[in-house]
């Protein structure tokens, strides 16, 4: 008979390989510790010790959406600069901006942008304004782009904005506006950006105001920028690369789904002859020439509605909040626009521009809650930042939710002001304020974005008196942040003003 000792032998072989494999798993883990902590190029920069040690400080606050206000705490603990991952620092300084972003000092390459943005641009054969990270490339974009931004182009384009913005205006006091309910205003600013910039970007507006509900193109990027966060957060350790391609398949449907419409919506454009000033009618003469791809300019138009669509929305959004939580500069403002515009008829872009209160209230509006909150993360190419000297291949940012709510930069910063902006002699140091970054990737759509806001808010503040359904909403502790915000329902009740 057959000894019965090969089973238990067998089954001790298999245990012993467990238990080695165990050991050499946990010795692997605690050599990345050990050397992060140690021997790491950052390991003299200070930090929790799970963000030195490794990326389980990073995950655990990015993924729960207060990512900017667990920054925010580690700079107020460990000053202007802080280890946020063993090869991430976040600046908070208000000369890190021009460090990062910036032109570099003589002799020092320009920063790449962070390996963030290739996730950022997935989807397109392409690359495009926002996801391409060679700067000599994105020079080349943004010098063919530009003359869709300028100011003879914005001039060119009000007419279709105005149109878009006025079909938004005469609906707000219309079904639950003017009820007690009132208008969910987080959902309505979305649907008039992205109404617009379907407008601008494609030929035609998304008919979201026009149906009252948001398009399903709005609705999935919010879904979709969490798990960015994931895959962002993942991508650091090669390990978890696997992980990461596990669970991109996941949002694969609504990218396809995404970037299908945006060809199809393209070649829409496309085929239509009649003129028409929008951002299209320039580059359209790039493909014809053959200076543009088709598929580039599709990863553009597409960037230019998910990104233009979110920031401004959100910006729109917050601004109402903070104007119906504070009468009194929300009273301020509607006797300035009242008074210098006779009629709504009047109301235009450039008058609107030269309004110094409405200005100070949008400089405010993009100060207390950047849309950008986190930062835009560059590569460091070996140098001085914010006076530390930074080695090469570190993904750096300076934190605009931070920087926004120091202290010694912006005199009580959790405070709605937005005569700080108007104070000659006031002490706030306003250019730490960089709400579309600078230099030379900054945002390209910022003149674009000034003329949708003043337009917006010039004639929804001059037609209607605006009262907050819900006192006790509080804005920014119930938003969430994942790239972009999620912000909370915002329900407004519109009246007609009364006329003097």
């Amino acid at each position: 008979m057959t000894p019965q000792f090969g089973l238990p032998t067998e089954r001790g072989h298999i245990t012993a390989a467990c238990a080695i494999a165990t050991v050499l798993a946990l010795i692997y883990v605690l050599a990345h510790i050990v050397y992060n902590l140690y021997f790491h190029p950052l390991a003299s920069f200070p930090g929790p010790f799970l963000a030195r040690s490794s990326l389980l400080w990073r995950i655990y606050h990015s993924a729960g959406g207060r990512f900017h206000r667990r920054i925010y705490e580690q700079h107020k603990i460990h000053g202007s600069v802080f280890r946020v991952s063993p090869n991430e620092l976040s600046f908070a300084g208000v000369d890190s901006w021009k460090a990062i972003y910036g032109h570099p000092t003589a002799g020092q390459p320009t920063m790449i942008k962070a390996e963030f943005y290739d996730i950022y641009g997935s989807g397109f054969k392409s690359l495009c304004i926002g996801s391409e990270r060679r700067p000599e490339k994105h020079s080349r974009m943004r010098k063919s782009l530009s003359a869709a931004f300028s100011t003879k182009a914005l001039i060119e384009q009000e007419q279709i904005i105005n149109s878009c913005v006025d079909q938004f205006v005469s609906s707000l006091d219309q079904g639950d506006g003017a009820s007690e309910r009132g208008l969910n205003m987080t959902k309505w600013l979305e649907m008039i950006a992205f109404d617009i910039l379907g407008e601008m970007a494609f030929g035609e507006s998304f008919g979201c105001i026009e149906s009252g509900k948001p398009h399903f193109w709005s609705e999935l990027i919010e879904e979709h920028l969490f798990f960015i966060t994931i895959v962002d957060n993942l991508r650091r350790y090669p390990l978890f690369v696997t992980l990461g391609r596990w669970i991109m398949p996941l949002t694969a449907s609504l990218r396809d789904k995404h970037t299908g419409l945006s060809r199809e919506k393209v070649a829409k454009r496309l085929s239509k002859k009649e003129p028409r000033k929008d951002f299209m009618s320039h580059l359209i003469r790039k493909v014809e020439s053959g200076e543009m791809d088709q598929e580039e300019l599709t990863a553009h138009a597409s960037t230019l509605v998910i990104a233009g669509g979110e920031t401004v929305s959100t910006f729109l959004a917050a601004c109402t909040y903070y104007l119906l939580k504070n009468p009194k500069h929300l009273g301020r403002l509607q006797t300035e626009i009242r008074q210098k515009f006779s009629s709504y008829a009047d109301i235009n872009a450039t008058k609107a521009q030269q309004l110094p209160f409405l200005q100070a209230v949008i400089s405010e509006g993009l100060r207390i809650y950047p849309p950008g909150s986190r930062g835009f993360p560059r590569i460091s190419t070996g140098g001085k930042i914010d006076g530390h000297y930074i080695p090469p291949g570190v993904d750096v940012y300076t934190s605009a939710w931070t920087v926004t709510h120091d202290e010694q930069y912006f005199k009580d910063p959790f405070t709605f002001n937005p005569e700080r902006w108007l104070d000659a002699v006031s002490e706030d140091v306003k250019e730490a304020s960089q709400p579309f970054s600078l230099g030379t990737r900054g945002c390209l759509g910022r003149n674009f974005a000034y003329v949708e806001m003043n337009l917006i808010m010039a004639k929804m503040y001059w037609k209607y008196d605006m009262i907050l359904v819900d006192n006790s909403l509080e804005w920014e502790e119930q938003s969430r942040e994942h790239v972009m915000w999620t912000k909370p329902e915002l329900f407004v009740r519109f009246e007609e003003r009364k006329h003097d």
